[in-house]
């Protein structure tokens, strides 16, 4: 199995990335109304990659290429509701794109959802059915398959989200299915965390999921990931929803790439 992914090919062997995936599944979020705009104002703090989707990719490609930012792609389309832009009614999950169509970009991974806790098994069937084909369809490609391990169903109460026990399962399953890499929440505390890092076959990173509203928090859950031994992180509206995108994602390299403390990058 590859164990020096590109994805994490850094100096630190760790990896920020900013997730702008957000559209697919979302429509026209808050400040992602002007996608060239977002995207350029994550550029300017030069992180590692950005997740994007393949269309996206696409239609933003000379601004990708000169950044030279990696590329990572999502594969599927996971919406809170089937009513644009809303969080009521079921969600809807599916795969979106094939894989011969996100080899074609060439990205430095591929992402796809892997979501506990929803009350209709049969979609629960699917999203398994369809994380183990990309799996396979990915082996021998040196494309890496990222799965994205979350508690968003109804049957799980939203305070069990980051339980570590919760998390610790998900990871499992999520990498015997076929995750080459695991993007999982952070647990709240190093103690917690560390154990599921340890008894990983692959590499964690770690999810930003709302905005909190305070970079400071971020950081401070980031540099305790990182001493837990997380590979980096994939995180978006925690970083493209402040008000300085570039500060966030250059303090977040220091943190990560660096090693410094959260006093040491942001002052606020």
């Amino acid at each position: 199995m590859n164990t020096t992914w590109d994805l994490l090919d850094t100096p630190s062997k760790r990896s920020v990335v900013v997730a702008l995936d957000h559209g697919i599944n979302m429509g026209a979020v808050e400040q992602f109304e002007d996608p060239k705009s977002t995207l350029e104002s994550v550029l300017a703090g030069r992180p590692d990659g950005v997740l994007v989707g393949p269309h996206f990719a696409e239609h933003y490609g000379d601004i990708l290429a000169r950044s030279k930012t990696d590329v990572l792609l999502t594969a599927d389309f996971v919406s809170p509701s089937s009513q644009p832009g809303e969080d009521i009614g079921t969600w809807v999950q599916q795969r979106a794109f094939s894989t011969d169509h996100l080899c074609e970009i060439d990205p430095v991974g591929v992402k796809s959802v892997l979501a506990f806790g929803r009350q209709n098994r049969r979609a629960f069937e699917r999203n398994v059915e369809y994380i183990t084909d990309l799996a396979e369809e990915l082996r021998g490609t040196d494309i890496p398959h990222i799965v994205e391990t979350v508690m968003w169903g109804n049957e799980i109460p939203s305070r069990f989200e980051t339980d570590p026990q919760y998390v610790a399962n998900a990871a499992r399953i999520g990498w015997e299915l076929g995750a080459d890499i695991l993007k999982v929440p952070y647990t709240g505390d190093v103690e917690s965390f560390k154990p599921i890092v340890d008894t990983a076959p692959v590499p964690l990173m770690i999810l930003g999921g709302p905005s909190s509203g305070s970079v400071r928090a971020l950081l401070g859950d980031v540099s305790d990931a990182m001493d837990a031994g997380a590979r980096g992180l994939i995180v978006g509206r925690s970083i493209w929803q402040t008000e300085d995108p570039a500060a966030v994602v250059s303090a977040l390299r220091e943190i990560v790439h660096e090693e410094a403390t959260v006093d040491a990058v942001w002052r606020a």
